[in-house]
């Protein structure tokens, strides 16, 4: 079933009160719904509504969690250095079967997902194993997008690499998990709390001399070479 989103900033919306026109061509039948979405202001709190979403944060290759976002925002930042790999997991709970489920995973502006099918990608660095279940992943520049067909109740999982790539503070927007075609799709909702991720540079960055450049070496590539 195709889709269509659109993203458009607050400042442009029209004033007042506004209708929405939908038009077809041709002969057929359009079916459609249409749902809006925005992000208030700061942290917003994760919300429990027939899925549970959590997103846990490990350094790639480890086990231990270094930081997890729940139903609650953290106001603490979590804390990164630029070339820095790490495993994102996202746990996705429900008590009851559910079919058609999108499992959407913003990424902040400062990290980057590694896509394991590129030969160019760090072979060094594996994420952890994903639920069978969930099985089609998408990487996108802003998210990671994956489906299942069917969950029963129980906890599935999946995976996924990212790598600190730009120095900074940034908005790590709350991952959501919903039923792709259900009308009513806000019915069976799962969404973790957003939180903030400041990334810092690994090596201090002195003044370049003119006709010089710089090139970053990370450690994950060092680690590679050795």
């Amino acid at each position: 079933m195709p889709s269509q989103s659109f993203k458009v900033p607050t400042a442009q919306l029209p004033k007042g009160k506004q209708t929405l026109t939908i038009q077809k061509t041709g002969t057929g039948q359009l079916h459609y719904w249409v749902a809006y979405g925005y992000r208030p202001r700061g942290l917003s709190a994760g919300r429990l509504n027939g899925l549970r979403v959590i997103r846990e944060v490990r350094p790639a290759n480890e086990d231990q969690v270094l930081y997890q976002f729940s139903l609650n925002p953290k106001e603490d930042e979590f804390q990164v250095s630029t070339g820095q790999v790490f495993d994102v997991g996202l746990k996705i709970i429900t008590d009851h079967p559910v079919d058609q489920v999108v499992i959407t995973n913003p990424l902040p502006a400062g990290l980057e997902a590694i896509d394991a099918s590129f030969q160019t990608s760090t072979p060094y660095f594996k994420a952890k194993g994903d639920s069978w279940q969930i099985g089609y992943q998408t990487i996108y520049p802003d998210r990671v997008v994956a489906t299942s067909d069917r969950l029963e109740p129980g906890v599935y999982s999946f995976h996924y690499l990212v790598r600190s790539v730009t120095p900074g503070v940034f908005l790590w927007p709350g991952a959501t998990a919903y039923l792709q075609h259900t009308p009513k799709k806000w019915d069976a909702l799962g969404r973790v709390s957003s939180g903030s991720m400041q990334s810092k540079s690994m090596i201090p960055v002195s003044p370049l001399a003119a006709g010089q450049s710089r090139i970053p070496l990370y450690p994950s590539l060092i680690q590679e070479l050795i």
